[in-house]
């Protein structure tokens, strides 16, 4: 009797324990389109036209240091990937996933969205000893190393998705200089050819008569210069 009123209520206590769990688990995952679950700050809209802010957000992506695992212009989406070192401790690093999503809005603008998870790892190395008769290890034999995962989920931080953006502006505001530089000096040089053509014809008739005058003036003085050194006969 004893032992079966133990199972039972062990089989009590289990079946409240996997209610809970799952109660807690529906509420979180019922909670994913809560307001409050929401993200904040990860939308900007831009002037630009969705190509080039597809461009330009790669492009900051790559700086930053992550990779392109997948670009589609047709669909506007970026998705990119970067492993961080922990700075304070070399156990643990970043798997930082980011999407981004590039949509037109009515004016030629653009809207970015962004939305990130991470994954933290924890890196171990352990020895393999030899062991004596199985019990007391002695001698080094290997080292193996393992990865584990100790935390992941949604990046929430309002300063994360201010600093892609804010990186995304400037950005921008280089690509638009550039393109504007770009632009003045194309048009910057096909003005010179014309007016230096102008210039050309304008300018030659000047240059031979001031060679002309200047080779008169030489032989003029080339002239006199043999009638000034001639000697005189005094009577």
């Amino acid at each position: 009797m004893r032992k079966s009123g133990s199972r039972l209520l062990q089989m009590i206590l289990f079946l409240a324990i996997i209610t809970l769990i799952g109660c807690a688990t529906q509420q979180e995952y019922q909670k994913a389109f809560d307001s409050q679950h929401s993200l904040t700050q990860n939308q900007c809209t831009f002037k630009q036209s969705t190509d080039s802010i597809f461009i330009i957000a790669k492009q900051v992506f790559i700086q930053q240091g992550f990779t392109i695992e997948n670009a589609d212009l047709k669909s506007g989406i970026i998705k990119a990937v970067r492993n961080m070192q922990d700075q304070k401790s070399d156990e643990f690093s970043y798997n930082i996933h980011a999407s981004v999503d590039i949509s037109e809005e009515a004016g030629d603008q653009s809207i970015v969205s962004l939305a990130a998870s991470q994954q933290t790892i924890l890196h171990r190395s352990t020895y393999t000893w030899w062991h004596l008769l199985w019990i007391i290890p002695i001698i080094p034999t290997g080292i193996e190393y393992q990865t584990v995962v100790v935390k992941e989920g949604n990046v929430t931080d309002p300063g994360f998705y201010t600093d892609f953006f804010n990186s995304l502006k400037v950005a921008v505001t280089k690509h638009d200089m550039a393109v504007k530089a770009a632009a003045a000096k194309a048009s910057g040089k096909a003005e010179p050819e014309s007016v230096t053509a102008e210039k050309a014809v304008e300018v030659k008739p000047e240059a031979e008569t001031k060679a002309a005058a200047e080779k008169t003036e030489a032989n003029g003085i080339t002239a006199e210069k043999p009638v000034a050194e001639k000697p005189v006969n005094n009577p």
